[in-house]
């Protein structure tokens, strides 16, 4: 009796939930992505995909990029990977017609993988230390906020458009600091034996323009 009971609740649950109307969205992007000099990074190119629910006023969305800046190591310079992922809540404004503007913000992290760089052998033992720790993976935590609008193409497909700016709570440019006290030697000022990072924040921005699903 029991377990006809519970089956009775569990088949109401679910007709109640099938009769509820979802739309989860799933939008594939290019971005270019602009970093903070203070980051030791160069504008790059990036790829992404995001996945969430955007029914009704509010919504949610999970996002995942790849982005491939270029940073100065030294003289050399070198190609990283910087992966950004984060949850973020969107607003949606039931506008009539084929433009649906909408803004968001979320939270999340940033990770930059390490670079292969040479370490020039018989150098300031400083300056190598930094290079080390600048080239080492780092991951830091990001507060994003932006605006976009999706112009619907067909009765299930969008074209999306973003912009956004990511609030990234790192670590300064390491490498331009140890050069340039590196130089401040050269001409007679004292270099410490060791330089800890500085917690800073920098600021990234995205422009993306890809195309989104609803089912």
């Amino acid at each position: 009796m029991q377990k006809k009971g519970l089956l009775i609740v569990v088949l109401g649950v679910l007709m109640g939930l099938s009769a509820v109307p979802v739309c989860a969205d799933l939008s594939v992007f290019v971005a270019t992505v602009g970093f903070d000099e203070d980051a030791n990074l160069n504008r790059g190119q990036g790829i992404g995909l995001r996945w969430g629910k955007s029914a009704g006023l509010f919504g949610g969305e999970t996002s995942l990029m790849v982005a491939r800046p270029e940073r100065e190591l030294g003289v050399d310079k070198a190609t990283t990977t910087a992966l950004f992922y984060g949850g973020r809540l969107m607003v949606n404004l039931p506008l009539p017609g084929q433009i649906k503007p909408f803004a968001g913000v979320g939270f999340g992290a940033v990770t930059l993988t390490s670079s292969d760089i040479e370490v020039p052998t018989g150098g300031d033992e400083a300056l190598n230390q930094a290079l080390d720790t600048l080239s080492d993976l780092q991951t830091s935590q990001a507060l994003s906020y932006g605006a976009g609008v999706k112009y619907v193409l067909a009765e299930r497909l969008d074209l999306r458009v973003d912009f956004r700016q990511y609030l990234v709570f790192s670590v300064k440019g390491l490498a331009q600091e140890q050069l340039t006290r590196q130089l401040e030697d050269e001409i007679g000022m004292e270099i410490p034996d060791q330089l800890e990072p500085e917690d800073n924040t920098v600021q990234y921005n995205e422009f993306s323009v890809g195309v989104s699903i609803r089912f």
